[in-house]
């Protein structure tokens, strides 16, 4: 009983996204996720490198774009992890041609907001991602869970098999960045942050604004939280799932009130101007 009412869940949630996206074609989907890559790839290429992304199908070059002041470790996997989702905004423009949108507008500053929200204040000095090793992956583990739950919330709702595999492919690899960035947040976890809290305290903190958010976004009974921190009562949570260990899943408006910072209808975050494409809050 108890599987079968994990399986309706997640159904419940597959169906809500399916009922609204009766008209949005495969390549509405792949344009949806274009945007993530777009804020993921310059959030990575702008803390290894200080400089956007090749911006070339148009749009604006990203706000708020500063080199981290990282140990060569955390360079080095900033380094790695921009070079697959650059790969991953060039193989999604590739698979779309000339119905690829070009990149929105980003405020990769949207980071300070985030913070202040996760902590309920306005934290001093700002939050951002560049300052050091503890923020820059800290801010790491605000994206890539999104990035994991959107891709999995979207593959069911792909029709063509050309399609479905690469998508899948690219939400295997945010997986991937996920329980990397996780482990290595745990590995520190006893530390400080400089905020007061410590480093598991500050990601569980994170976690905890994803799902009330992804919760008050979401049109399933109960609300879809899809959460989790790195420690579930004090135990290692390197792999976030829901029941029976299934990978959560995000609708389109859920992930967008996200990244928007509270409104899938309001444009605001990480994307002031809202994301391109058919698929809107």
């Amino acid at each position: 009983m108890a599987f079968q009412k994990a399986l309706l869940s997640l159904v419940t949630v597959l169906l809500v996204g399916q009922c609204a996206a009766q008209t949005v074609t495969d390549a509405d989907i792949y344009n949806f996720a274009l945007n993530l890559e777009y804020l993921e790839a310059n959030f990575y290429h702008c803390g290894a490198y200080g400089t956007p992304i090749t911006n070339n199908l148009g749009g604006p070059d990203p706000t708020g774009c500063t080199m981290g002041a990282y140990s060569d470790a955390v360079h080095n996997l900033f380094v790695e992890l921009a070079m697959d989702e650059m790969d991953h905004v060039t193989g999604i423009q590739t698979y779309l041609g000339s119905a690829a949108v070009a990149q929105p507008q980003i405020d990769l500053s949207a980071v300070t907001a985030a913070a202040n929200a996760a902590f309920g204040e306005t934290l001093s000095p700002p939050f951002t991602y560049q300052a050091n090793d503890i923020t820059g992956l800290l801010s790491s583990f605000l994206f890539e869970d999104v990035g994991v739950t959107a891709y999995n919330g979207a593959a069911p709702l792909i029709t063509s098999k050309t399609l479905l595999a690469p998508a899948v492919g690219i939400g295997l690899v945010e997986a991937y960045h996920a329980g990397i960035i996780r482990k290595t947040l745990f590995d520190m976890m006893s530390m400080p942050t400089g905020y007061g809290v410590t480093v598991g305290m500050a990601a569980n903190t994170i976690s905890s604004l994803r799902g009330n958010v992804s919760a008050m976004a979401s049109n399933t009974t109960p609300p879809n939280y899809a959460d989790e921190g790195i420690t579930t009562n004090g135990v290692e949570t390197l792999v976030p799932t829901g029941p029976y260990n299934i990978a959560f899943s995000r609708t389109p408006a859920e992930v967008l009130a996200i990244v928007y910072l509270g409104s899938a209808s309001t444009p605001g975050g990480f994307f002031p101007a809202g994301v391109n494409g058919a698929i809107q809050g």
